[in-house]
């Protein structure tokens, strides 16, 4: 239980680290990110040398972490600002609002409501969204952990954790990327498609990749979910599915 604990306690203290980073810094960290929980998942399940092996590549992932960190800090500090430029504050503009995601394959969620912030602190964007399964029913809650943009690419790379409350105790996370697709609209960008790791931290055998299709969803598509009740909710899943 207090190995649980700190493993815990150190991978909060990476995502804060992450969440203070940008471009291609935050990107390599986030790598660093996703291996160390697959690590951390392997040494709470593991027993004897197994463990301990896991054990030391947890601890010479953190010092590497951190040697990376001194290391730019030293030689490109420019690299390490939060501070975002224009044209990075105007693709986080045009990307905010609520969307709709369709995953493939499409079990156990089909499609999800993903609301996507700027977030000023990073210089980049936050997701959080409420996945459905194909006949309309609730199924799991996600959000990002941290997240950079490459601004030439319109790409967003993520690390993103969740949790279906079907199975409560064991924790979803992966990595992944989303390309925004241009648009004549010179204030939004209205479709997009990606791809991103599924991944049970506590089976990671059933770690899968998954495609996605985003689009824009309407002030009344969002007003409903939002407010709804369930019967309305799970009929507007089932139509866009459909769709």
């Amino acid at each position: 239980m207090a190995t649980n604990a700190t493993g815990q306690r150190t991978i909060s203290g990476r995502i804060s680290l992450v969440n203070a980073v940008n471009s291609f810094l935050g990107f390599l960290v986030l790598l660093l990110l996703v291996v160390e929980a697959v690590l951390g998942a392997v040494l709470l399940k593991a027993e004897g040398q197994i463990q301990l092996n896991a054990l030391y590549a947890f601890v010479l992932i953190v010092v590497l972490l951190v040697a990376v960190i001194c290391f730019f800090n030293y030689y490109r500090p420019d690299s390490l600002t939060a501070s975002a430029s224009q044209g990075m504050r105007d693709f986080c503009r045009r990307i905010s609002g609520d969307w709709w995601e369709t995953v493939v394959p499409n079990h156990p969620t089909a499609i999800s409501l993903v609301a996507i912030v700027a977030d000023p602190a990073t210089g980049t964007v936050r997701m959080k969204g409420t996945a459905y399964a194909e006949d309309g029913s609730y199924a799991a809650d996600w959000e990002t952990e941290a997240a950079c943009i490459n601004l030439d690419a319109k790409k967003i790379f993520y690390y993103w954790k969740g949790v279906h409350p079907s199975r409560p105790t064991e924790p979803y996370a992966g990595f992944g990327e989303i390309s925004m697709d241009e648009t004549e609209a010179p204030n939004r960008f209205e479709t997009g498609s990606g791809a991103f790791y599924d991944a049970n931290l506590t089976d990671l055998k059933t770690a899968t990749r998954k495609t996605m299709v985003l689009w824009r969803s309407t002030e009344q598509e969002t007003r409903e979910m939002r407010h709804g009740d369930r019967k309305a909710i799970a009929a507007l899943i089932r139509r866009k599915c459909g769709d």
